[in-house]
């Protein structure tokens, strides 16, 4: 499945491109993604959770930086991920490119070949949901990161400094309080009922990706 985005920030291409190469500091900001472990250079192990209604789908994988050209602010990253019950696994190709705009301003761009395996391959049948789903995650992470990249021009208050990262319960994309809600009961017990509270909802992404195809559907030229 091929899947291409495309996504401003504000922040000037150097500094972007050195703060989008720091792992550890930008994972915080892509919802449903942890970072549990910095294997070696460029190499990651983490976690990322996806809620689609009842179903939840909790992937613990690596991730490798490679082919990183600084002068062209180029990069590649190849990860791979096992549900952890079994139901499949997830394997994506992703390359990206910053360009600068102007105005302190810098243009990414993101090519992802993404690859499910397993009876988790059924949400592959739905591409165009999957990309509008992760358009909307997409769009959360830049918030983040903007706020993230912002703090680096703040003044140095004594004060302890507030987190400007959006929170699952202040992003309209991710939704903390659904698993108490829309989740069939797991008879395994609370304990593997538990869910990180910054899974992605699936379900109000679900209303969203609807919402913009049905637009689309009715957009000048469409027929």
């Amino acid at each position: 499945m091929e899947l291409t985005y495309e996504f401003d920030i504000a922040a000037d291409v150097h500094h972007a491109w050195a703060v989008l190469l720091d792992v550890p500091r930008i994972a915080p900001c892509l919802p449903g993604a942890e970072l549990t472990e910095v294997v070696a250079d460029n190499q990651y192990q983490g976690t990322a959770s996806v809620k689609l209604g009842p179903v939840k789908l909790s992937f613990a994988g690596e991730a490798e930086l490679f082919d990183v050209d600084n002068d062209a602010h180029t990069a590649k990253m190849r990860a791979k991920g096992s549900d952890k019950k079994g139901r499949g696994t997830a394997n994506a190709d992703v390359t990206f490119a910053l360009n600068a705009l102007g105005d302190g301003r810098t243009r990414i761009d993101v090519r992802a070949d993404l690859t499910l395996a397993g009876t988790i391959a059924q949400y592959g049948r739905a591409s165009g949901l999957i990309d509008q789903m992760a358009q909307q995650i997409i769009a959360t992470f830049v918030k983040n990161l903007e706020a993230e990249m912002a703090s680096d021009a703040a003044p140095t208050d004594p004060a302890p400094a507030s987190d400007n990262r959006q929170s699952p319960e202040e992003s309209p994309d991710v939704d903390a309080n659904t698993a108490e809600t829309d989740e069939t009961p797991d008879p395994a017990g609370p304990t593997a009922n538990a869910v990180s509270d910054n899974s992605i909802s699936g379900l109000s992404l679900l209303f969203r990706a609807l919402a913009a195809m049905i637009k689309g559907w009715f957009s000048p030229g469409k027929k």
